[in-house]
């Protein structure tokens, strides 16, 4: 398998763990006695947080393809 074939699985799994977190962070604001909305807003930031920290190491681990190499033919 190449790198190609396991990045959706990857997307996957990041969007699961931040998924775990949302659902996390909720848990906690509520169980503080936070208001529905709040804990709604606390989880849909938490997910947004994850989730583009999770995209961001995925591209930092994806190695540059030869097309996007500048001045070598």
């Amino acid at each position: 398998m190449n790198r190609s074939d396991t990045t959706p699985m990857w997307i996957l799994v990041v969007s699961l763990a931040s998924f775990v977190a949302a659902l996390v962070t909720a848990m906690l604001k509520s169980s503080v006695g936070a208001p529905v909305a709040e804990a709604v807003l606390s989880a849909g930031v938490a997910f947004g947080g994850a989730f583009g920290l999770g995209l961001g190491i995925l591209g930092a681990l994806k190695p540059p393809s030869s097309s996007t190499r500048r001045g070598r033919r």
